[in-house]
């Protein structure tokens, strides 16, 4: 079921407002062949599924030499018999749902509402899923990073190179994504991968902030949402939002097959 996306100029600001509407139940899944295209080898293959209802045009991870790479349903074929050791499987289907009101400040869409993109839905878009026959990665912390945001600049953790490729990635739109629930904050960050910066934020203060990424001292990633949340909380009323790349966000737009209309 499709939703209706509305745009409107407002005072010179863009507005992009999405209206909820009812769910259909989710169909059961079928057993398939699914003929899935990649973009980054120009080829399909042929990949057993059985555990999403797929339809053409959906998006996929599969298992195998191509795990990890984004790839495209271009047919499902429910008539088949087959020896199950010679495919791999889907082993997820991105799927996209946007709800929420947007507004267009400084190349980013931001929006105040509780229902607007989550994390869970960014990190499953931009994290493959760890095929059966691997063992997930296994996550330790230590503490985390604290700062005073306003001041965060002055501090000894900060080198001054590490801080201008901050300012370089901050300058393309490489935090693409960047919330603030209930003081929890949340980055994904696209640089030669997607690394996740997770942080608290109270009284002026970032603490807990974390990157996964290897970097052994104050990382580009983290500063990039540093110099983001701190120049987003001036520009916005209150402390809850969400914001999203322009450009990544109507990539999102595009798979989730939802109608804008002008």
């Amino acid at each position: 079921m499709k939703k209706n996306w509305i745009i409107r100029k407002q005072e010179d600001k863009q507005q992009i407002k999405v209206r909820r509407q009812e769910h259909s139940a989710q169909p059961t899944a079928k057993k398939s062949l699914v003929q899935v295209r990649f973009a980054d080898v120009h080829r399909s293959y042929s990949y057993y599924n059985d555990q999403f209802d797929l339809k053409d045009g959906d998006l996929v991870y599969v298992s195998g030499c191509l795990a990890g790479k984004i790839g495209y349903v271009e047919s499902v074929n429910y008539r088949f018999k087959v020896n199950l050791a010679d495919y791999e499987r889907v082993l997820a289907h991105l799927k996209v749902e946007i709800h929420g009101t947007y507004h267009q400040i400084m190349g980013k869409l931001v929006s105040y509402d509780t229902e607007a993109i989550k994390p869970d839905m960014v990190r499953s878009w931009v994290k493959p899923p760890v095929p059966e026959d691997e063992e997930p990665p296994e996550y330790v912390q230590g503490e985390g990073y604290s700062f005073d945001l306003e001041h965060f600049t002055e501090s000894d953790e900060v080198e001054s190179v590490v801080l201008q490729r901050a300012l370089d990635y901050c300058r393309t739109g490489r935090v693409r994504y960047l919330t603030l629930r209930n003081g929890i904050g949340t980055a994904f960050i696209e640089g030669s991968t997607w690394y996740e910066v997770n942080f608290t934020y109270k009284d002026g203060v970032v603490s807990d902030l974390f990157c996964e990424c290897p970097y052994f001292k104050l990382c580009k990633h983290n500063l990039a949402v540093l110099i983001t949340l701190k120049k987003r909380l001036k520009e916005i009323d209150g402390e809850y939002f969400t914001a999203v790349d322009w450009s990544y966000f109507m990539q999102m737009l595009s798979v989730s097959g939802q109608d804008i209309r002008l």
